[in-house]
């Protein structure tokens, strides 16, 4: 008997299968992971609590510590945002640049990348040792969704500024105002900059929700240990999928070295090359 496999080559019912071990995320990648989705959560919580009041306790200065916790979450974040678009294009282990290109390969590997979820893991024709576009566009939209709440909170942010004055000086509103104005006749006002605002923090926790049953259903249906990647930086696939001739698509990003896993054996690690 004979059972397929990922690849769509037959292979003996209740033969052993060989997993390698593939880096994927360095140290760095894992740890601005890690630090944006605490960023995110700081201010999800902190803003709503801008927005509606709902804890009233006696508590000196609750909404002011509230709204700075909120401030420097949001500049977390926003910093964040300038190290992962700085690595998008320059990092030396993986640049996400490479998958949002729209070259033939790049959009023939998305487009199965989409068949294999809309067909429930039936279809797989990419290599899915590396990185997908499809993931990588989803990931565009969460930082896009994040440079607008940047935006908008900044123009917020200076409109209760009395005197146009801050404790740096009348050059840091000014140049808020310069880089955020425009949202105000976009949107309709400060009440429109702050109904977007608000909107967006809900779009970005609907887009966290699927990222979780995204990464989930990606572990069960392929049986490679891809949501333990923001963990252990690695991931696990059979051999043949490695070395498989034509496994990843002409001028696609090669993954890197894989690593085997022996009963018992030590593993090697990979250099953290950001």
């Amino acid at each position: 008997m004979t059972q397929a496999t990922g690849t769509g080559a037959p292979k003996p019912s209740g033969a052993r299968v060989h997993y390698v071990q593939v880096p994927r995320r360095t140290a760095t990648w894992r740890w601005l992971h890690w630090i944006q989705f605490l960023a995110i959560l700081t201010c999800a919580a902190t803003g709503f609590y801008i927005s509606d009041p709902f804890f009233s306790a006696q508590i000196h200065d609750l909404m002011a510590w509230d709204i700075a916790i909120h401030l420097y979450a949001a500049l977390v974040l926003d910093v964040m945002i300038f190290v992962i678009a700085y690595l998008y294009l320059y990092s030396r282990a993986e640049r996400g640049i490479d998958q949002l290109r729209p070259t033939r390969e790049n959009l023939e590997r998305l487009k199965e990348a989409f068949l294999n979820v809309a067909t429930v893991g039936r279809r797989k024709r990419f290599d899915s040792s590396g990185p997908d576009p499809l993931n990588a566009l989803f990931f565009m939209l969460l930082h896009l969704m994040i440079v607008f709440q940047l935006l908008t909170g900044l123009q917020l942010y200076v409109e209760g500024m009395t005197g146009n004055m801050s404790s740096v000086g009348a050059w840091w509103p000014e140049l808020c105002r310069i880089c955020t104005d425009w949202t105000l006749p976009v949107l309709g006002g400060n009440v429109g900059v702050r109904m977007a605002h608000y909107a967006t923090m809900w779009f970005i926790i609907a887009w966290a929700i699927l990222h979780v049953y995204y990464e989930w259903w990606r572990t069960v249906v392929w049986k490679q240990g891809d949501i333990g990647i923001m963990f252990g930086g690695h991931k696990f696939v059979t051999a043949s999928e490695v070395s498989a001739p034509g496994a990843a698509s002409p001028g696609a990003p090669q993954p890197p070295a894989a690593i085997p896993v022996p009963d018992g054996g030590a593993e090697g690690a990979p250099g953290d090359a950001a």
